[in-house]
């Protein structure tokens, strides 16, 4: 049996009920026809165009992403423009976009619940929860490493679990850690309830300065691990669970990867910086132009 567009949907939101999603979100069908046949899915972070070759390539007749390609209403449809040609070229190549987003950031098994788990975090639970949920989902997650181990040992190990050549690090290499707050993507907003909650170490992106400013007067660690980095974990993971679902249902649906997806920030490293060495905070060193004033 081939599952429609509105069936995957409907199977995903089992795992990750669109009632989750933040009020702000815009998740489900993004581009395509609801009842249109699928079988074959590709699964991504982003919508992007090279994710939209990929698809068509590979006659994928839908794409699953976690972020939305659409956020706000679109006010005109001038194709010379990226977000409207795009979404003409999801039309034209009749391929179906739906995304997942704050629903599967909250949802157990989720983007946080993911990176608690490939920290061995135990007694895990949400940093925020919100009514009518239950208290097994909301955004965020904390929880107890085993045993207390350097900010270092951590460092290494996100490093190399999510494949970030570089972090950016508030506190001290050598301080201990115990207890880790942590949120995927980008998570200056929980970072009073992980204080509020004792964490020792709180694991996000996109952390504000003010917030690093505050953790470094308190003693408190942060790592900064880049958005792209600590969310993409959930796109193996909700392509496994697509998969799992279509055995159960009887589906003939093929999923795949789109494996070409890589964070869109490289790295430039100084020359006079050893690789793996942890290089403090500094100030620019700037000359001051004093014609401006």
């Amino acid at each position: 049996m081939t599952p429609t567009v509105c069936e995957i949907w409907n199977v995903l939101s089992k795992w990750a009920p669109p009632g989750l999603a933040e009020s702000w979100d815009n998740i489900g069908l993004q581009v395509g026809d609801p009842n249109a046949p699928v079988q074959r899915l590709m699964v991504a972070l982003d919508a992007t165009e090279n994710v939209l070759e990929a698809a068509s390539e590979q006659k994928v007749r839908m794409v699953l992403t976690h972020h939305p390609l659409l956020f706000r209403p679109v006010s005109s449809l001038d194709i010379s423009k990226q977000l409207p040609r795009l979404l003409a070229g999801f039309l034209r190549k009749n391929i179906a976009l739906a995304a997942a987003h704050t629903n599967l950031d909250s949802t157990v098994g989720g983007v946080s619940d993911l990176l608690a788990n490939a920290l061995g975090l135990s007694d895990v639970k949400p940093l925020h929860t919100s009514e009518p949920n239950p208290p097994s989902v909301g955004l965020g997650r904390i929880g107890n490493l085993p045993y207390g181990c350097k900010l270092s040992e951590i460092m290494h190990k996100v490093s190399s679990m999510l494949g970030n050549p570089g972090l950016l690090v508030v506190g001290h290499p050598g301080q201990m850690i115990t207890r880790v707050a942590l949120c995927g993507g980008s998570g200056s907003d929980l970072w009073p309830m992980a204080i509020d909650e004792d964490a020792d170490l709180f694991l996000s992106a996109e952390i504000k300065h003010h917030i690093a400013r505050e953790a470094e007067q308190m003693g408190k660690a942060i790592i900064d691990a880049g958005h792209f980095y600590t969310e993409w974990p959930v796109v193996p993971a909700m392509a496994e669970y697509m998969k799992q679902q279509a055995s159960e249902e009887g589906w003939d649906l093929e999923v795949y990867i789109f494996d070409d997806e890589k964070s869109p920030f490289g790295l430039w490293i100084n020359e006079n910086v050893k690789t793996g060495e942890f290089v403090p905070g500094a100030r620019p060193l700037l000359s001051i132009n004093t014609s401006f004033f």
